[in-house]
């Protein structure tokens, strides 16, 4: 049977491989330098993933005869390729420091960003306040001058009932002025000078009769009153002259006191109308302050309104924010972690190589040799 192609060549790698190995470990106990640390500066060669993988490749291939030499013992080109790690894992060293500047910036500006956004909080809180001490104010003097209102409501129609019962009673002075100097021109004129008899007459008579009892004479009078001013005058005596003329009389007191009291009720109506119309003017004075003040409360309650719908976009602002900084401190933590990881244990190992002597050789390789024996 025929062997499979590539059989030879993998054998081949398979026992160079750990020929290599050998061979690197023997080159590290030779410069005597621990494997871990040299391992340390190959990682730190492949964090400089902006060079091309060749160019990290090629340095990491000299390292075991190029910084794995003591300082004291490496020639020109040795030094060449120190040099030209140190430049690489600066670079590194760089961009990890700007990874964290940048990192910290963030965090900064976001901070920044949040204790605007609280003192956006706070004026909301401010204006809140205010807004509120202004809403319960104008709330208040919305109450006061509604009180106003009612009260100045019900002066007006206490004043309009004083108007009315008070005209009534004048008005009605009036009527029963006119009534009786109705009277005097015509049923009692005729019924004392006789223009009327019979049927007539006596019609005449019930209503001076009607007016007679209203106003209320003596009994005495209204008695003998029909008898006598029935008669025609030249059949009167003199009680029933002396009756007719104590009706004429009657009548003209009457009427006087009834002039009095509408000359000397004219004065109290026109205070009576003045008293009405100005509770009229008092209740619409209040309640155009009613209506500013309700439109100063409307006011008041809008901006409560906006200034609660403030604070409650400034603390979801607020609250958005906090993802985004913890988010962002997380970075900085881990890019300072990466910066820290790589001072303590690639960038120290690079040095360690870097500026070791033979004398430090010569102990190191000792003491790897110690610890191989005791294995």
């Amino acid at each position: 049977m025929a062997p499979k192609k590539g059989t030879k060549r993998a054998a081949e790698v398979a026992v160079a491989e750990p020929s290599e190995a050998k061979k690197m470990k023997e080159t590290l106990q030779k410069y005597g330098v621990e494997k871990s640390i040299y391992d340390r500066v190959v990682e730190a060669i492949q964090f400089a993933d902006d060079v091309p993988n060749s160019v990290r490749q090629m340095l990491i291939a000299m390292l075991p005869e190029g910084i794995c030499v003591p300082a004291d013992q490496r020639h020109e080109y040795q030094t060449t390729h120190v040099n030209m790690i140190l430049e690489l894992l600066q670079g590194v060293l760089s961009k990890l420091q700007d990874g964290v500047t940048s990192a910290t910036g963030e965090v900064a500006r976001i901070e920044a960003c949040k204790a605007e956004l609280l003192s956006k909080v706070q004026e909301a809180v401010e204006a809140l306040e205010k807004a509120n001490d202004v809403e319960s104010s104008t709330k208040g003097n919305l109450a006061d001058v509604t009180r106003t209102v009612l009260a100045c409501k019900s002066t007006l129609a206490e004043k309009e009932k004083e108007r009315c019962e008070g005209d009534a009673a004048h008005e009605a002075a009036k009527e029963d002025k006119l009534v009786i100097e109705q009277a005097l021109a015509e049923e009692f004129r005729l019924l004392r000078d006789g223009e009327v008899e019979g049927e007539d007459a006596k019609a005449h008579y019930k209503k001076l009769e009607a007016l007679a009892g209203k106003i209320g004479f003596e009994a005495s009078l209204m008695t003998a009153l029909p008898t006598s001013i029935l008669k025609k005058p030249a059949d009167r005596g003199s009680f029933d002259a002396m009756v007719v003329a104590q009706l004429q009389e009657g009548l003209g007191k009457r009427l006087a006191q009834l002039n009095e009291t509408i000359q000397t009720g004219a004065p109290a109506a026109a205070h009576r109308l003045a008293s009405v119309d100005q509770a009229k003017k008092d209740l619409e004075m209040s309640k155009l302050k009613q209506q500013e003040v309700a439109d100063l409360y409307l006011s008041a309650k809008q901006v409560q309104k906006d200034c609660q719908g403030a604070k409650k976009a400034a603390d979801t602002k607020v609250k958005q924010s906090e993802p985004d900084l913890k988010a962002a401190k997380k970075i900085q933590q881990e890019a300072e972690n990466r910066l820290e990881n790589y001072k303590t244990k690639n960038w120290s190992s690079f040095e360690n190589l870097r500026d070791r002597t033979t004398s430090k050789e010569v102990e190191a390789a000792a003491a790897i040799e110690a610890a191989e024996a005791g294995a």
